[in-house]
């Protein structure tokens, strides 16, 4: 059976240790603060100095810029030249960011280049903590040797529509200029203590509820989720959040007390590319389900 190199993009912001762990890629974006210089997340700016950045700047929107092609290709021919043949490559949604169309062209260009190769190219439909636990599901089927390129790429695209993606900002200032606020329009314009529960559905952002204080957003959150879940014990579950670990924590002890749940929840930053769009305090739970 050939090696099977796993790719993903920066959306997902996996932990170092589960990327070291798995052997998985991970290819940046840019971001810019003044629309001229652009820094590649984690190697110019880390996602720390990302928010203190905006804190320091609070009139100021960041852009951000998907990976290219080149960035693709490259990634794609370094796994080659160590003996990967066939790839499982996983991004952020296609109606945020032209992150999956650069992967698409990259992709075309190097199996035509390199005949004896197989990429799979995977929409998440979805981004951060959902797409993560879809990547880690990936990365565990891959690591445990048992199926067949074909086989975990099939599973990998069937478990998009098993994956959730919800969370919750505390202003939608970010994802209005950023052009990623989508159905959560019909929050705009309430009062300003509005604490809007969103979740991602076919790729864009759709509204769930409002609630008025950040606490009762963090329940509610941690309620849907409980409800959607038909068996804790199969499920991977992952949390982020913009600087905000507190409250990170405080949903995590939720979680595990609603759920009866002893597995690991994958917690972790909310990375710069998202935390853009999203802003400082922007927090989120996703899960996908594991086979029967």
């Amino acid at each position: 059976m050939n090696k099977i190199a796993q790719i993903v993009d920066f959306a997902s912001n996996l932990p170092k240790e589960i990327s070291e762990k798995y052997n998985i890629v991970k290819i940046p974006f840019y971001i810019t603060f003044d629309g001229e210089d652009y820094l590649v997340q984690g190697k110019d700016i880390s996602d720390e100095e990302f928010y203190n950045k905006m804190a320091e700047n609070p009139n100021k929107v960041p852009k951000t810029a998907a990976p290219n092609s080149e960035d693709w290709f490259k990634a794609f021919k370094e796994k080659y030249d160590k003996g990967f043949k066939e790839f499982i490559v996983t991004t952020i949604s296609n109606e945020l960011s032209a992150s999956y169309q650069n992967a698409y062209i990259a992709k075309n260009d190097f199996t035509k280049k390199y005949e004896d190769s197989k990429i799979t190219l995977i929409d998440t439909r979805t981004c951060t903590c959902g797409q993560a636990a879809l990547e880690i599901k990936i990365a565990e089927l891959i690591k445990k040797g048992v199926k067949s390129f074909e086989e975990i790429s099939k599973i990998a695209k069937e478990s998009v529509k098993k994956t959730t993606t919800i969370f919750s900002v505390k202003t939608l200032k970010y994802m209005k200029a950023g052009g990623r606020i989508g159905g959560a329009t019909e929050f705009v314009g309430t009062l300003l203590n509005i604490k809007p529960i969103s979740e991602f559905v076919d790729g864009v952002v759709k509204p769930i509820k409002a609630v008025r204080t950040r606490k009762k957003s963090l329940d509610k959150m941690v309620d849907i989720i409980v409800d959607r879940i038909k068996d804790p014990k199969k499920v991977i579950l992952c949390t982020r959040s913009a600087m905000f670990e507190e409250d990170e924590n405080y949903m995590v002890e939720k979680l595990r007390e609603k759920l009866n749940y002893e597995g690991e929840i994958y917690s972790g930053m909310l990375g710069a590319v998202i935390g853009a769009h999203s802003g400082p305090g922007a927090i989120g739970i996703g899960f996908t389900e594991l086979e029967e």
